[in-house]
């Protein structure tokens, strides 16, 4: 195993023992019976999953042997099917039913359903991606817990894992990131960075940098720390030219934001008019990068007042914001949650106009995924999840 796949391995297994610990964070009635049976609960995940993680960041070819060998596709259904029954065994916590924190457990049964639907019609691709989005559920349950609440969730795992302990400083920087020790974790992104500089590893570069400042737009909305970490960067003779325009664009854009105070935000209504309505008629321009920092900085806004306010009746349309904002951040900064903030507002809000919309979206993204120069293709049972989530529209 090559050395990024070592460390997407660890990175990917490390989120599934942190994420268990999200059932019971913040739950103050949580027993320790309860605490008990999640702890177990994800045990029996992890084992599972450990025997899964090579089909999960394999190329297509690994895809075609499951077609060759059936006793490892016999083998790969089990383990999802047992990681799958852990799940539906959880005990759920009332906090993750806000609409923020959808997808939550029950998302985790419906999307490991679909996953092990696609391996037994032997569409590979389609299964492998809905792994990989598995991590997106991780990093959206514990990337909006409180201070409080994250202390309590990352304590063990945090003591525990030292940087001896991971295969080099992007590996380090990244536990730290999903753990929320973010200035511990900015150090190490720029040691990350330097290495990367000198060796010229794109992916390790561009995936720092992103990663930094989706802490200070994000994350912690630090406009000033925001421009210092560019200085570090912005002069060296060694950056590529498409880092160098990225740090520029957002240098620009960062500047815009400096009177901005996400905590005054008063009107949610009147901030989406303000910054993000406008890039309606542009959405489809947003992958250049340009509106890269107005849309961390809205999906963060936007996350914490869903999950301040879960019986907002703008939460139909949030969901198809921070869908937006998914979309073109998804392959850059995160895992995407896109389709699932789309689901949910259809499915919760069916009646809500936003609905429709989010349908749209979300019909228009899996005919877009499924193109090619052969025409579309779009699984059969992806094109049954279209009439399933069509069926709830008023």
């Amino acid at each position: 195993m090559n050395k990024k796949a070592m460390f997407m391995t660890r990175l990917f297994l490390l989120l599934f023992l942190i994420s268990h610990v999200c059932l019971a964070a913040d739950a103050k009635k949580t027993t320790g019976d309860q605490k008990t049976e999640a702890r177990a609960i994800m045990d029996g995940v992890y084992d599972s999953f450990v025997k899964v993680i090579p089909y999960v960041y394999s190329d297509e070819k690994n895809g075609g042997l499951l077609l060759k060998d059936s006793q490892q596709k016999v083998e790969l259904l089990k383990n999802l099917t047992d990681i799958s029954d852990y799940f539906k065994s959880a005990r759920h916590v009332e906090y993750f039913q806000r609409p923020g924190f959808r997808p939550s457990l029950e998302t985790i049964n419906h999307h490991m359903d679909d996953t092990i639907r696609s391996v037994k019609n032997d569409n590979f691709a389609f299964a492998q991606k809905r792994m990989k989005a598995l991590t997106a559920l991780c990093i959206s349950c514990h990337s909006q817990l409180s201070e409080s609440a994250s202390q309590n969730a990352f304590g063990t795992a945090i003591n525990k894992a030292k940087r001896e302990t991971f295969d080099s400083d992007f590996a380090y920087a990244n536990y730290l990131f999903l753990v929320r020790r973010f200035s511990d974790s900015e150090k190490y992104f720029d040691l990350a960075i330097e290495k990367a500089l000198k060796e010229n590893q794109e992916h390790e570069l561009y995936s720092s940098l992103r990663k930094e400042i989706s802490i200070h737009t994000k994350i912690a909305f630090n406009v000033k720390q925001g421009n210092q970490m560019i200085a570090r960067f912005e002069k060296d003779s060694r950056l590529p030219p498409l880092a160098k325009s990225s740090l520029m664009s957002w240098k620009k854009s960062l500047n815009k934001w400096k009177s901005f105070n996400p905590k005054k935000v008063k009107s949610i209504d009147r901030f989406i008019k303000t910054y993000l309505a406008p890039l309606e008629s542009e959405k489809g321009q947003t992958a250049g990068g340009e509106h890269d920092v107005t849309l961390l900085v809205a999906s963060g806004v936007l996350s914490k007042y869903l999950n301040d306010h879960p019986k907002t009746p703008l939460a139909p349309e949030i969901l198809y914001w921070l869908s937006i904002a998914e979309r073109r951040l998804s392959n850059t900064y995160f895992f995407s949650l896109s389709d699932l903030y789309l689901k949910d507002c259809i499915k919760l809000y069916p009646k809500s106009r936003f609905a429709k919309k989010c349908y749209t979206e979300y019909a228009e993204n899996i005919e877009f995924g499924y193109s090619g120069s052969s025409g579309t293709d779009i699984p059969v049972e992806e094109k049954q999840e279209l009439e399933r989530l069509k069926g709830y529209l008023k």
